[in-house]
């Protein structure tokens, strides 16, 4: 059909391909983590009617998604790092015990943590590969929270400090660039050989309608994400901070790549991409400058400053029966990004449906049928 993008599918093997829709485009994926040693991630799939909750696993380069029920009673949290998906699961009043997926299974990590009810978590990994898990309370200053960091010797969670932060992110802790014992929450750093510590001079002032995520590049450079989509960068820990005004448009929009007339916001957008960025800045635009044929840019900051297009193509798709929307853009690993449009369902059984950047070019739409781990597949 004239200007419809054709799904290029790619099959499973049949041997054990779920029986009956696990979800549907009505029926959201949620982000449950990201090893990004493997780039394998996981999502938690919703009971559809009667039916029981689901984990997709779905590998870095979206060439498997394999089901498998979710047993854990009210799970949350989720790891981005280094290292298998740890998360959580309540274990009694004040009680949070840790969790780690091995082989398809949720397993214990640790001894149980003694914690407030009104926390957040996240967990994650340093570079050496050890699991950290850290607690999040609110304060009562605007646009900071406290951060209760734990670090796992042997299996034993050991308090590693607390300090209050400002600009958590998504992922809101990652593996620390500047020291390999270290992790990060927003402003704060948290090592197994020191005290806690704020790795940044200061961000971007900015009204509190505006006040974004911290992204920590490099040792010293940064990148700040406002809450309305300006990038601000860091070459100084923070000391000094610039606005960029670098667009994926290049001249044919002005001398210096500015939009000019075009607003930001409502013609066009910038998105983080979900995942550990690994020092190179990854940035998606979206431009409805032609609302008909909105488009998704991919680019990549280097860490000599140099800002490079990677790759377009439309940010819609259409079957013959719907339009379907992105619905999260990851980088599970390196340079490879995941446009996943989400789940649909079809005679009777459900698959993803995504996008991969490869680190050159990006794929045609792809289709995989979600199958129990008792499936054999192929690409």
């Amino acid at each position: 059909m004239a200007g419809r993008i054709a799904i290029a599918l790619l099959f499973l093997a049949r041997i054990a391909v779920a029986a009956g829709p696990i979800c549907g485009s009505t029926s959201p994926l949620t982000l449950i983590g990201i090893d990004t040693t493997t780039g394998t991630m996981l999502f938690s799939a919703p009971a559809v009617g009667p039916g029981n909750p689901w984990i997709v696993e779905l590998a870095a380069g979206g060439t498997r998604a394999r089901l498998y029920p979710d047993r854990a009673k009210g799970r949350y949290g989720g790891s981005v790092g280094p290292g298998p998906v740890i998360a959580a699961s309540p274990c009694g009043k004040s009680c949070v015990q840790p969790l780690r997926w091995t082989a398809g299974e949720w397993e214990p990590v640790g001894d149980p943590l003694l914690l407030p009810t009104a926390v957040n978590v996240a967990p994650t990994y340093d570079r050496t590969g050890a699991p950290w898990f850290l607690v999040y309370s609110p304060t009562a200053q605007d646009g900071t929270v406290k951060v209760k960091a734990f670090h796992l010797e042997n299996r034993e969670w050991k308090d590693r400090g607390e300090l209050t932060v400002t600009a958590v992110g998504q992922p809101p802790a990652l593996p620390a660039p500047q020291r390999k014992d270290g992790v990060l929450a927003g402003t704060g750093l948290f090592s197994a050989s020191g005290r806690p510590e704020v790795w940044v001079a200061g961000v971007p002032s900015l009204p509190a309608a505006r006040r974004g995520q911290l992204v920590a590049l490099t040792g010293s450079s940064a990148a700040y994400l406002s809450g309305d989509g300006v990038v601000y960068l860091s070459d100084d820990s923070g000391k000094k901070w610039r606005r960029s005004t670098w667009t994926p448009w290049g001249k044919e929009e002005g001398a210096d790549g500015t939009v000019g007339i075009w607003r930001q916001g409502s013609d066009w957008w910038v998105d983080l991409p979900y995942g550990d960025h690994e020092g190179a800045l990854r940035l998606a635009w979206f431009d409805r400058r032609v609302p008909s044929e909105e488009k998704i840019l991919l680019t990549r900051l280097t860490q000599s400053g140099d800002w490079i297009r990677l790759g377009e193509t439309r940010s819609e798709m259409r079957t013959r029966n719907e339009s379907l929307g992105l619905t999260q853009i990851l980088v599970p690993k390196g340079d490879t990004w995941i446009l996943l449009t989400g789940c649909v369902a079809s005679k009777g059984t459900s698959s993803l449906v995504l996008r991969v950047f490869d680190g050159k070019s990006i794929s045609e739409p792809r289709m995989l049928s979600l199958a129990t781990k008792e499936g054999a597949d192929h690409e």
